[in-house]
């Protein structure tokens, strides 16, 4: 089930507020491109002042008790605040009401107080509403009002309430809070599901879990806050002209389309806009690199209103490779648009057996079955069905036709994410067996950090150290006892910087050393010596949950037999290779991947020439070399930093890097260990695993 914030907009009219400023209002601010201002809609100054109703400090009954009413708004300000040069100034009001529409008071006003004003401003909204007073010409806004409806209710008239702690048939009052102040700041809404600013706002219990994830702010809704205010400095855009060139001698804009820019490298959903009047579209706000630019007619009250008609044009890729560079601009204009009257009409997305209006949440590493929704699905075949990322896999032989109730055919396909897949959303693409192509912009979020109260994943203690506990001790999990403790050592620095970066590090470098690396050095040893090469992500987890399970030196050598039943090592070494044939071919493996010289153990390990030591016996005195062990400690401890922090397999140019480094230090040096810990924690790829926002940097472990 979910409901779908209000879209209702009043009757423009020109207003008086203070002498001399003829102002328009919005309700919930969604221009529409005929009627956008000249100029983009947003504050004058950087610095916005914002009043937080005393009602805020008395909740009625539309709200839980003991939510945090206050927290969430000063959050939800702080997420903004987080992407852009913009500055929240709360002061607190005793006012308790929106200003009507027809004359506004200067206060920008956070209210959730049930009163005769806010009730009827709300009487045709779900969640919450925001008034903007604007001035027409310049774009600058003036003054912008939020209510939270004090009387929210489902779409069959059952009274809801707000919550901040996820509970089952509530709305998240952060997730409201996040997007209305969007509004506040001039954004309209987004066509990417998995945006704050997207139309639709599941409450709690959407596919069997808390909606929280409509509190973090995506790749999209940074890219439209900066787009209005900054910082603009080393950031490209692509913008360009949509045109309708179907009837013979008439070019004609296309008007009112969304089109949205995504990583093609990544895939993630980075930017969107939808065509004005004049067909014109900007996707400000990029970082350098190459995208793909795809268009789709607005789909968005689609998918909230099942009864609506087709689209009015199919979807289509304006083009599979842009490169943006800082500073400029490039113009990608296309006058070249398929047929109308799409047959392909995707309006539902679900996981857990249901079907909603909101993006799907997945968990990196997990296989989760989809369901889709809508006219001409059951005309897709699995092969046809793609999440546009490379983290992402389809298994098209999972394809089945669902009985779920639905006035459109339902089917479902199971799709795994990637261990070290990023925060983000991506795309759904569908092609049907005509050709045509439809697709569901940000369809699918990645979002591990739903939970944390920072809008840095990271900088939250209690995700940090949950996190530590997840990526370095498997399946394990620490008691609420021992992750207490953890936090607490990181609570005690207060807002000392340094000392939380250096309490940050020992913990992760203490987990590192005592809870991954020896099960780590034992499973590598093993692959290297036997196949010659280190084992993959998952043959490392997966071996890590038996030793784990097993625990002791019997389970030890259970393992080790179990190993030297499978295929890959059984084709190596077939059962009629003689045990010196054996022997020699462990020991050149050795020898090729260290450059370890074993001639003079060569006779104690294999107890004479001719031995016919058998091989498990043999297999487990290499692992217990220490030379060995020596030989191959740099590789096996900067994989182990791969595999446990990045989530990946190791790439050869940074496995070569990281090894180099560590032969100039001396072997199994701790300040060597932290140092490395230290680079990968606060590298980029680890901290966009989980957000937006790079609060660290490998500086930091000078």
């Amino acid at each position: 089930m979910h409901q779908a914030l209000s879209v209702v907009l009043t009757v423009a009219a020109l207003l008086g507020l203070g002498a001399g400023n003829r102002l328009e209002t919005r309700d919930s601010y969604e221009l529409e491109p005929g009627v956008r201002s000249s100029r983009a809609v947003r504050w004058p100054t950087k610095n916005i002042q914002i009043a937080f109703s005393t009602s805020l400090l008395n909740p009625g009954p539309n709200i839980k008790s003991g939510t945090d009413v206050v927290g969430a708004a000063k959050r939800s300000l702080a997420r903004w605040a987080s992407l852009a040069n913009i500055n929240f100034v709360v002061t607190w009001s005793q006012l308790t009401s929106v200003s009507p529409a027809s004359a506004g008071d200067g206060i920008s006003l956070i209210t959730i107080a049930d009163s005769t004003e806010n009730e009827a401003f709300n009487s045709d909204s779900t969640t919450g509403r925001t008034r903007i007073f604007y001035d027409r010409e310049t774009g600058e806004i003036a003054e912008a009002d939020v209510s939270i409806n004090p009387r929210p209710k489902s779409l069959e008239g059952a009274e809801l309430q707000f919550s901040s702690d996820g509970s089952a048939g509530s709305y998240d009052l952060e997730a409201t809070f996040t997007h209305e102040i969007g509004h506040l700041l001039g954004l309209d809404h987004s066509a990417v599901l998995a945006s704050t600013m997207q139309r639709q706002q599941a409450f709690n219990g959407t596919f069997g879990m808390p909606a929280l994830t409509e509190r973090t702010l995506s790749e999209d809704d940074r890219q439209r806050i900066r787009s209005l205010y900054g910082p603009t400095q080393r950031l490209g855009k692509i913008e360009g002209r949509l045109s309708d060139n179907r009837t013979p001698g008439l070019l004609s804009p296309l008007a009112g389309v969304n089109v949205w820019a995504e990583s093609a490298t990544t895939g993630r959903v980075v930017a969107s806009a939808t065509t004005d009047a004049e067909g014109n579209y900007h996707l400000d706000g990029l970082t350098q690199g190459r995208y793909r630019v795809m268009v789709a007619a607005d789909d968005s009250e689609v998918f909230a209103h099942a009864s609506l008609q087709a689209k009015r044009v199919r979807s289509f890729e304006v083009s599979s490779n842009v490169t943006v560079t800082s500073d400029s601009a490039v113009v990608l204009n296309n006058n070249l648009v398929p047929a109308m009257n799409s047959s392909l009409t995707p309006r539902f997305v679900g996981i857990n057996g249901e079907l909603s209006t909101v993006a799907v949440p997945l968990e990196p590493g997990k296989r989760m079955k989809l369901f889709l929704s809508g006219e001409g699905l059951d005309q897709v075949p699995g092969a046809s069905i793609v999440v546009n990322s490379p983290y992402f896999t389809v298994d098209p032989a999972t394809l089945t036709r669902e009985q779920i109730a639905s006035p459109f055919p339902v089917i479902s396909i199971e799709v795994t994410a990637a261990p070290n897949t990023p925060f983000g959303d991506y795309t759904i693409r569908l092609q049907s067996n005509s050709g045509e192509v439809a697709f569901v912009p940000g369809a699918v979020t990645i979002d591990p950090a739903v939970n944390t109260l920072l809008a840095s994943p990271l900088d939250d203690f209690n995700f940090f150290v949950r996190q530590q506990y997840s990526d370095l001790l498997g399946s394990g999990r620490a008691d609420s006892e021992s992750s207490g403790k953890l936090v607490a050592q990181l609570s005690r620095c207060g807002n000392r910087k340094e000392c939380i970066r250096a309490r940050r590090l020992d913990i992760s470098t203490t987990l590192f050393l005592e809870s991954i690396l020896p099960d780590s050095e034992f499973i590598h040893k093993l692959y290297l010596i036997t196949l010659g090469r280190r084992p993959q992500l998952s043959e490392f987890e997966n071996d890590r949950t038996v030793l784990r399970a097993q625990g002791d030196e019997a389970g030890r050598r259970a393992f080790l037999i179990s190993f030297m039943q499978r295929s890959e090592f059984e084709r190596k070494f077939p059962e009629n290779l003689k045990p010196s044939d054996f022997a020699e071919a462990l020991l050149s493996n050795i020898n090729k991947l260290t450059a370890l010289d074993l001639s003079g153990s060569r006779k104690g390990l294999l107890e004479s020439d001719n031995s016919e030591t058998d091989r498990l016996t043999l297999l487990a005195k290499l692992l217990a070399d220490q030379s060995i062990a020596d030989a191959f400690y740099n590789q096996i401890f900067v994989s182990t930093q791969y595999l446990a922090y990045l989530r990946r397999d190791p790439d050869d140019s940074g496995f070569s890097f990281w090894v180099t480094d560590l032969k100039n230090k001396p072997l199994r040096d701790s300040t060597a260990a932290r140092s490395m810990v230290c680079a990968f924690l606060n590298s980029v790829e680890y901290q966009e695993r989980f957000g937006l926002l790079t609060t660290h940097t490998p500086g930091e472990c000078n």
